[in-house]
């Protein structure tokens, strides 16, 4: 399915209140999705269409949901480009029909859907994780639309192995100081204001951790404050402790 490109001059942030997907699988357990969308406060034009995007790393579906005036769900709302529901994610793009025809209005982003019998739960997770053929390596991180935790498909149970205490004492220090390794010296960036941007919102999590500070200008004290974000963390969720005890059963 082609992605259709959008010009994103003046575009309006649609809070993450305002969207709720919620995911349903059919008798041929395909998972299928159903949008409740509040754009009343927004203002759009009335003709101003309603697209809304279903992805999950590098893999798309776009959905055509009408109008602000008239939205019109469309009937196959089934997510069969993906091989599983685990971590798809979903933005809603609204974009201008008159004037200047394809400017994007509007957007709310990485919009987590809950399951039907789920109570709502609008945290934004950090580091969703994803099966993958990974060859002879467990874990790796990707950096497509954000950040994903991709772990090897041939475990024997990857979602129990990603959930166990001994996996996050040995992976999650790892993974958070690539991550942010990453973002200060491959993308030079370090506003932690912006919580569309995942880096921002990974900036704004470290800096915030306990005994967290600024983040430092010189490249070398840039080095020592990753670490000791690392280590706040590790503290913070008891990693080494709780390794101890998972290693014990």
């Amino acid at each position: 399915m082609p992605v259709r490109r959008f010009n994103f001059t003046a575009r309006q942030r649609i809070a993450q209140s305002d969207v709720h997907i919620v995911l349903e699988n059919t008798n041929d357990n395909v998972a299928v999705f159903n949008l409740v969308l509040d754009l009343a406060p927004y203002e759009f034009p009335s003709d101003a269409r309603i697209f809304v995007e279903a992805y999950r790393q590098t893999s798309v579906m776009r959905f055509d949901f009408g109008t602000v005036s008239a939205p019109t769900p469309p009937l196959d709302r089934s997510l069969l480009d993906f091989p599983s529901a685990d971590e798809i994610l979903f933005r809603i793009r609204v974009t201008a029909t008159s004037g200047n025809p394809g400017v994007l209005m509007g957007e709310a982003d990485q919009i987590r859907p809950r399951k039907k019998e789920e109570l709502p739960d609008l945290r934004l997770p950090l580091l969703p994780a994803i099966p993958d053929d990974l060859g002879e390596e467990v874990w790796r991180i990707d950096f497509n639309n954000g950040t994903w935790l991709v772990v090897s498909r041939d475990l024997p149970n990857w979602k129990q192995t990603v959930s166990s205490d001994t996996f996050r004492a040995l992976v999650y220090p790892a993974a958070m100081r690539q991550i942010l390794q990453r973002i200060l010296y491959t993308e030079v960036y370090r506003d932690i204001e912006d919580p569309d941007d995942w880096r921002s919102r990974w900036l704004h999590f470290s800096v915030r951790l306990p005994g967290g500070r600024s983040i430092p200008d010189a490249r070398d004290d840039q080095e020592d404050w990753i670490e000791d974000v690392v280590a706040a963390f590790a503290r913070q969720f008891f990693l080494r402790s709780k390794y101890v005890v998972d290693s014990a059963d």
